[in-house]
């Protein structure tokens, strides 16, 4: 018969002159890595794209220029490198649906037959008369536009830090 109440041996600690293992692929770092910017300034980032591409592009619609989408888009693009915001690429492309989408909806409200104008352009399309798709289709131009403008942006601006 054994001995089962025999106790277990520790193991032993590791020499003086032995390295720290090196952590695995799949144990998370340390220290998380600082972010690009502090969050008030992100917030600020966030916020001055939103507010200032909506006003651009609202105004830019009110005067015919369609294309100020894509130049909303490519000022974010540029900017970018120098103020990190977390998902910054999709701020640009937001205000510039709701540069379009605020003066239509003003319009819409005004008397201004914009409903009957969709359903007439899906009739010529040769689609169903749905005044909302048409609606949305049309803002997805303005989006694309931004998304492009943002695309170019990075792609042909300044380095300028990385994170």
């Amino acid at each position: 018969m054994t001995d089962m109440t025999k106790p277990t041996e520790a193991p032993e600690a590791p020499a003086a002159t032995e390295a720290p293992e090196a952590p695995t692929a799949l144990e998370p770092p340390a220290e998380a890595p600082a972010s690009a910017a502090p969050a008030p300034r992100r917030t600020t980032a966030v916020l001055v794209t939103l507010a200032g591409g909506t006003a651009v592009t609202a105004l830019g619609t009110l005067l015919g220029l369609w294309f100020l989408p894509f130049l909303v888009g490519l000022a974010a693009g540029l900017t970018s490198r120098f103020v990190r915001t977390p998902r910054g690429y999709l701020t640009a492309p937001a205000a510039a649906a709701l540069g379009w989408a605020i003066p239509l909806g003003v319009q819409a409200l005004g008397g201004a037959p914009v409903g009957e104008v969709a359903r007439t352009t899906a009739a010529l399309a040769g689609l169903p008369a749905f005044a909302t798709a048409i609606v949305a289709v049309a803002l997805l131009i303005p989006l694309l536009q931004a998304l492009v403008g943002v695309w170019f942006g990075r792609t042909v601006g300044p380095r300028g830090r990385t994170a």
